[in-house]
């Protein structure tokens, strides 16, 4: 094991061990796992009582950081990255899963250039169902194409690393600037920092495959989303409406366009159309539902129904993906 770590990851559970194991035991399979410095960020040292020692021993070095009761995956996470001790500092969900090479190709963007946040192709951990294709097309739908990776303005805000020393002058209010409604990447960016989607860094996400769970998930985002547009642009209430009355509209132009950059003959999802395209609709005309909402209802129990979403994604699977997914004890 490396006594210096270059890279900490950090990995948040809010119930046990169990729930994040096969994230780590993915961490752990990296070639470069002795550059790692894991910190597992839990309600107490009980938490992760289920884990086998031996699960760690890959890693340059473990870090518990007790937190009491986690209600909030994202904030929990930020506390994480202030206690982290390399330069390269990481976030990983317990249902996103690195894939070989990931240690070795962060590490390498970095090296090469001044870039503040390094950001990873997203791809579909549950690929059987429509509805977890539209969800990730909408969730990361401008990092799913390696094609894509170069200098970007933005890059993934979940599942991301970045630079230590970008993150120093927020110091103990990281937590305030994190999570759907952050602006951390905001404030990066006029501080002048640079992002890159690094094309040969790659995880997978699992993302929800029910009906009820894609409705959840993208009418509370869309009226989190409408809310915060309105506000933010200080809009009237005749403008608020108006936008809520156009609504309807949202979903053909927004299939429009991912159909173009996404699933078009020659794009990197070509051969989805008639599995995605449905789900895609469908998961497009709850966040329209949603945006008009948000714009004259505000944004409601938006932040706390979203919040739900990274708790447990095992609830919002179907039967099939979460047998597929389901952590598994370490005797198998």
């Amino acid at each position: 094991m490396s006594d210096t770590p270059e890279l900490s990851v950090v990995v948040v559970t809010p119930h046990d061990f169990r729930q994040i194991r096969r994230t780590v035991t993915h961490l752990a399979s990296q070639r470069r796992a002795d550059a790692i410095e894991l910190v597992l960020v839990a309600t107490d040292e009980a938490a992760i009582a289920d884990h086998d020692p031996a699960e760690l021993v890959p890693f340059a070095s473990v870090r518990l950081l007790p937190v009491g009761p986690i209600d909030n995956v994202d904030r929990a996470a930020a506390r994480g990255m202030i206690e982290a001790s390399a330069p390269i500092v990481a976030s990983i969900e317990d249902h996103a899963y690195v894939q070989p090479g990931w240690v070795e190709a962060v590490l390498d963007a970095y090296s090469q250039g001044p870039w503040v946040s390094v950001g990873s192709v997203m791809g579909n951990a549950n690929p059987r169902r429509g509805l977890s294709w539209a969800n990730l097309l909408l969730g990361y739908g401008w990092w799913i194409d390696p094609s894509q990776a170069g200098e970007l303005d933005d890059v993934p805000s979940h599942n991301a690393t970045y630079r230590r020393a970008a993150l120093d002058p927020f110091g103990e209010g990281l937590p305030d600037h994190v999570g759907r409604a952050g602006d951390l990447h905001d404030a990066l960016r006029e501080a002048g920092g640079r992002m890159w989607l690094c094309g040969e860094a790659s995880i997978t996400h699992a993302n929800p495959s029910t009906v009820r769970a894609t409705a959840d998930l993208r009418f509370h985002a869309g009226r989190l989303y409408g809310h915060e547009r309105a506000t933010t642009g200080n809009w009237s209430w005749l403008l608020r409406l108006l936008y809520a009355l156009a609504a309807p509209l949202i979903p053909l132009v927004r299939a429009k366009r991912l159909y173009e950059e996404h699933l078009a003959p020659g794009r990197a999802l070509e051969g989805l159309v008639p599995r995605a395209l449905p789900g895609l609709l469908a998961a497009l005309a709850f966040d329209a539902a949603g945006q008009a909402a948000g714009y004259l209802r505000g944004p409601g129990r938006a932040p706390e129904v979203l919040a739900t979403f990274e708790m447990d994604r095992l609830q919002h699977l179907d039967a099939h993906d979460r047998r597929l997914l389901r952590p598994r004890s370490v005797a198998g």
